[in-house]
């Protein structure tokens, strides 16, 4: 789909997506100005280049700066059959970004009294071996535990996973390294948070943060994947030609709390804000998400958090999670000093969605685009390795 309305219009149309967002004040038609009508046509600029470099077929964004809707929009298609346009209220696979959520829900049991970061995994979840007595909720939040990938040997994941397929596959495999003496990225630790969660609440996981974070920030499109009233859009990979091509979804007992839920953008923009303003956790909480784990060595900087990224480019701290999963892509960051968050979700899985959610920074930033700046020494390769993704064949055999 090729939109051709004008810019007035498109920021108006942005405006008025959500009119009822709480805590989100959408911009007027008195408040267009020549940089902003310049802004969306650098906006559409990027996003229509990246959809056409990387094979997108629907793409959305989401733009807040100092708590106003700078722009809410979508760009191309869903796909299938009956293709409808995107827009922000198309709904997407988030995939790992669902990881903040997780890590949220954790802090607030923390801060209710109810578990502690440092209680071992096995006061929560049977059929662990004693191995995991050192296996604590904070190394499991920040990837630290040792807990191998079950993302990496698993094969199925068109048809359900239990809780307890889980759990055996982790019983029958050693832990990669000591608790707390390395890190390591993997979805199975996630997956065990989430058992916690549901065994400490006695509520359902997505129940719990609908309940804790959603209702309350009136995120009213943010799900488990498979429980939503209207369809998802079809998820795309590339052939060896460039070509989109349709992927087969996963099953969303697969990913559970490591990456199960669906959202839109301005959903996601509401819940970047709001956790970055301190409406979320209470001050220690969120400190302790954004500050990365312990570096077992002092030659090389970590940059991850709880559920968090953690980095700074040449506009200041930059708090950031990507997804992947079959046929999706998700980035969400935040950017402190700017009081910036913005969203990128779009339905194509082998596409890369931070450098476009960085142009995206840098045009509504007015700086010029040279790449993100780390500060200090880079993160190790295995800190970053596989952040955020589901490393593994798209496709079954």
């Amino acid at each position: 789909m090729h939109l051709r309305a004008t810019a007035s219009a498109v920021l108006l149309a942005c405006a008025l997506a959500h009119p009822a967002r709480a805590q989100l004040a959408a911009l007027t038609p008195s408040s267009e100005t020549a940089g902003s009508l310049r802004l969306a046509s650098a906006v559409d600029s990027i996003v229509r280049h990246a959809m056409a470099d990387q094979s997108i077929p629907g793409l959305s964004v989401a733009i807040v700066r100092d708590g106003r809707v700078v722009m809410e929009r979508g760009w191309g298609t869903g796909g299938g059959k009956h293709p409808r346009a995107a827009t922000a209220a198309t709904p997407y696979q988030i995939a790992s970004v669902s990881k903040q959520f997780t890590a949220a829900a954790v802090l607030r049991l923390a801060e209710q009294g109810r578990v502690k970061l440092d209680d071992p995994v096995t006061a929560y979840v049977e059929g662990l071996p004693p191995a995991y007595d050192g296996v604590t909720l904070e190394r499991l939040l920040n990837h630290t535990a040792g807990v191998p990938n079950f993302t990496d040997f698993f094969r199925q994941f068109r048809r359900p996973v239990t809780p307890g397929q889980l759990i055996d596959s982790l019983a029958a495999r050693r832990l990669l390294f000591e608790p707390g003496t390395g890190f390591r990225y993997t979805n199975s630790g996630y997956y065990l948070l989430g058992l916690v969660i549901e065994r400490v609440t006695g509520q359902a996981y997505p129940d719990y943060l609908r309940e804790q974070f959603w209702a309350p920030l009136g995120m009213h499109d943010t799900e488990y994947c498979g429980t939503r009233p209207h369809a998802l859009p079809s998820g795309y990979a590339r052939d060896r030609r460039g070509a989109a091509v349709k992927t087969a979804p996963w099953h969303p007992s697969v990913l559970f709390a490591a990456g199960s839920l669906c959202s839109t953008v301005g959903d996601l923009a509401t819940w970047a804000v709001a956790l970055g303003e301190g409406r979320v956790l209470a001050p220690e909480s969120y400190r302790r998400m954004t500050e990365p784990a312990p570096s077992t060595d002092p030659h090389l900087r970590m940059s991850y958090g709880f559920g968090m990224m953690v980095d700074s480019t040449e506009a200041g701290p930059y708090l950031h999670h990507d997804g992947a999963v079959a046929g999706f892509r998700a980035q969400v960051a935040w950017y402190p000093r700017e009081r910036l968050a913005i969203v990128v979700l779009m339905n194509q899985g082998f596409a890369a969605p931070e450098p476009i959610e960085r142009d995206l920074a840098r045009a509504v930033l007015g700086t010029a685009p040279r790449g993100p700046r780390l500060a200090g020494p880079p993160p190790s390769t295995s800190a970053r390795a596989a952040v955020g993704s589901f490393p593994f064949p798209w496709q079954e055999p």
